[in-house]
């Protein structure tokens, strides 16, 4: 089974949308990987693909429901996105990068599909945009690349979605679970006094 890894240009201001506006074209290009197979949404892919020069060493997969200018190497993904994404998944090979494309990096988070997150937290203050809601990553590696840019690598935590048990009372601090079986039903001093 392969995984899904979704790759971002983020400001230090933690705004992920529109990099152009924000970030020299060329900066774009960083965010596509040497092969493999890349994932676009239709409007990043008509966007980009005429700056983006590595196209011709990946298979670009373009997720739409209406026509894409043809490209070498380009498919055009029809019917229901989720569906055909979560095949794609389950077949075995390469992992598939979603570049750029915020609006099918959140449908892909709702659906559970992504698996690992890559931001390349640029030097530059947007000012203004969409944020990225990282609550749920957990960082697993972060290295310095030209230009201070930092990349940071994620992998994704879904949350549970199965109803808690009736025993557990609360969270501990530390994100372990007290149960109501291992606290004393019946109170005990807490200290003793000796005559």
């Amino acid at each position: 089974m392969r995984n899904i890894v979704a790759r971002l240009c983020m400001s230090e201001d933690g705004i992920v949308e529109r990099p152009e506006q924000w970030l020299p074209r060329q900066a774009l290009g960083q965010l596509m990987p040497g092969s493999g197979s890349v994932l676009f949404g239709r409007l990043t892919f008509e966007r980009y693909a005429g700056s983006l020069g590595t196209l011709e060493n990946t298979r670009n997969l373009v997720v739409g429901s209406r026509p894409v200018i043809a490209r070498p190497g380009t498919e055009l993904l029809q019917g229901d996105t989720r569906r055909v994404l979560t095949a794609l998944k389950s077949v075995p090979g390469e992992d598939l990068h979603v570049i750029g494309s915020l609006t099918l990096v959140r449908s892909l988070l709702r659906w559970r599909l992504v698996d690992e997150m890559s931001l390349l937290i640029h030097p530059v203050a947007a000012g203004r945009g969409t944020l990225l809601d990282r609550r749920q990553l957990r960082l697993i590696s972060m290295c310095a690349r030209d230009g201070g840019v930092l990349e940071a690598n994620y992998r994704v935590r879904y949350a549970a979605t199965a109803a808690p048990s009736a025993a557990l009372m609360s969270t501990g601090r530390w994100g372990g679970t007290r149960s109501r079986d291992r606290v004393a039903s019946t109170p005990r001093t807490a200290v003793r006094t000796h005559a």
